[in-house]
């Protein structure tokens, strides 16, 4: 009986041993690979800053896509729905839950425009204007801390060639 129970502990913790190892390398698995791909370099980059500043700006009440919404139209008042759909490259039909949004919590206003009965004009009210500084000011400062690693002229060259790889891909 005591060989059994010997046996059973030793059953138990090379069973508990392999788990452990299999685990090891799950949380190890190496995407050396996936690192040869500038996308997947940009997107890994991307997550860093996008979960950052997710975090920043959700005490304000915004997601990222409602904070890009709301300092286009804080910048160019009077501005189409369909025009902000189209700065941001986000579907009509979801550019009408994001201005939904924006409207509800009193942060702009929808008018529609004169001349066009089926076109709305976005207008920031000023409670959305204070709202998109303070977003602005938490963008800048998120950014200055995620980007310190790079110098001032390594930051412009980045900018530089995201947007001719941006500007590649236009008709």
């Amino acid at each position: 009986m005591l060989f059994s129970r010997r046996g059973s502990r030793s059953s138990a913790n090379t069973m508990q041993n392999e788990q452990t190892i299999e685990a090891d390398r799950q949380a190890h698995t190496s995407d050396q690979t996936l690192r040869r791909f500038v996308g997947y370099r940009l997107k890994r980059a991307y997550n860093t800053l996008r979960g950052d500043l997710l975090t920043r700006l959700e005490p304000l009440g915004l997601r990222i896509t409602t904070y890009s919404a709301l300092v286009l139209i804080c910048d160019h008042p009077g501005l189409r729905q369909s025009a902000v759909a189209n700065a941001l490259d986000v579907k009509r039909s979801n550019m009408v839950v994001i201005v939904d949004d924006l409207e509800r919590k009193g942060w702009i206003s929808r008018q529609q425009v004169p001349t066009d009965r089926r076109a709305h004009a976005l207008y920031p009210t000023l409670s959305g204007k204070r709202v998109c500084e303070k977003a602005i000011a938490l963008d800048t400062k998120h950014e200055s801390q995620l980007l310190k690693c790079l110098t001032a002229d390594e930051l412009k060259k980045l900018s530089m060639l995201l947007e001719k790889i941006e500007l590649s891909s236009a008709p």
